[in-house]
């Protein structure tokens, strides 16, 4: 089967299912608020890098909108 650059658009988007997220508030400060803050900032680092390159598997000809 040949696929145009639209259809495959269309497969990759019926592949993602909608993601349950359960998160948590906690205060901190001091020395804990600190490496919580770059604990944080490798979690959000990780998931960046991991989007770009999920981005850049598509096929070239295909347009992402």
């Amino acid at each position: 089967m040949t696929t145009t650059p639209n259809s495959t658009q269309r497969s990759r988007r019926q592949q993602h299912k909608a993601t349950d997220v359960n998160f948590e508030i906690n205060l901190v400060d001091g020395a804990e608020a600190e490496r919580l803050g770059r604990q944080q900032a490798a979690v959000i680092r990780d998931v960046l890098l991991w989007h770009h390159q999920d981005r850049n598997s598509a096929p070239p000809d295909a347009s992402i909108t």
